[in-house]
């Protein structure tokens, strides 16, 4: 089966990396005021160069977030840290779809998002 024919993953020539729609838990907060509250969220697609995913607040761009990603590759939580490209409003109060770029990622990170990158692209044949 091709990459076209999978809804999961996105295929695109003009970006670095390709982006896995998986709906893995993820908790951050911005990294400037860390006494506030994680936020809990569910990402919408994850690559090597950042993520998609929703929130209750809306994020200034350019704000760094810290978060925690949880996934089924790992027993424990995976660290990252990122930059908010946008934060643009869905349902009015509500919900918001925000944009995050990676930034200082550790290398026990590369290596999770290594494997989901390619623990999807290999079961590409087998679905």
């Amino acid at each position: 089966m091709t990459l076209e024919k999978r809804r999961d993953i996105e295929p695109s020539e003009r970006r670095q990396f390709v982006r896995i729609k998986k709906n893995y838990i993820i908790r951050f907060y911005i990294k400037a005021n860390p006494s506030l509250k994680f936020e809990m969220s569910q990402i919408e697609n994850i690559s090597k160069g950042g993520i998609c995913f929703t929130s209750t607040m809306a994020i200034t761009p350019g704000d760094v977030l810290s978060i925690e990603l949880r996934t089924p590759y790992v027993v424990g939580t995976i660290f990252l840290e990122g930059k908010v490209l946008s934060s643009k409003e869905v349902v009015k109060g509500l919900v918001y779809a925000n944009r995050l770029k990676f930034d200082n990622l550790n290398p026990d990170a590369m290596v999770i998002l290594d494997k989901i990158e390619k623990y999807n692209l290999n079961n590409v044949d087998q679905q």
